[in-house]
């Protein structure tokens, strides 16, 4: 399935990524399919986002509801925090085990996907937040509620 289109904006096409060996038919063909196998694990990547609305979910409600929580905003950036870091790293770790970056650039084209994942991730979990705060039950503080 290919996905890694969701990625353009970031870490460029498999065209912008090839250009920069087209002068060595070798390498070129070594850059195609690598960026096929960086395809084909696309799914993976982009399901690893979906940790954001886990964490929102963890945030809102087995968190906060321990005693002695103090419902702040800053609890709340803090698991939003998590969320950037925590994807990103995965999303890296898993693409650099899976598709071992070995021609010049591909390391920063994975770096690339892995910060575009964290992002993804980091805005699932504010949607999953707007919509805990203003229809789901919370003892969170609701402070995107409308």
């Amino acid at each position: 399935m290919k996905l890694l289109y969701l990625y353009k904006w970031i870490a460029g096409s498999m065209t912008d990524f090839t250009n920069q060996f087209k002068d060595n038919e070798t390498l070129y063909q070594q850059a195609r399919v690598w960026w096929g196998h960086l395809e084909s694990i696309s799914i993976f990547i982009l399901l690893i986002s979906v940790l954001g609305i886990f964490l929102a979910y963890f945030y809102y409600r087995p968190y906060n509801e321990m005693p002695k929580r103090h419902y702040k905003p800053k609890h709340w950036l803090i698991f939003m925090a998590i969320t950037l870091f925590f994807t990103g790293l995965i999303t890296f770790l898993f693409e650099y085990i899976a598709v071992e970056p070995q021609l010049q650039g591909s390391l920063g084209v994975e770096l690339k996907i892995a910060i575009g994942n964290a992002m993804y991730a980091t805005l699932l979990y504010f949607v999953t937040s707007v919509i805990w705060c203003n229809w789901l039950p919370t003892n969170a503080y609701r402070l995107l509620k409308f």
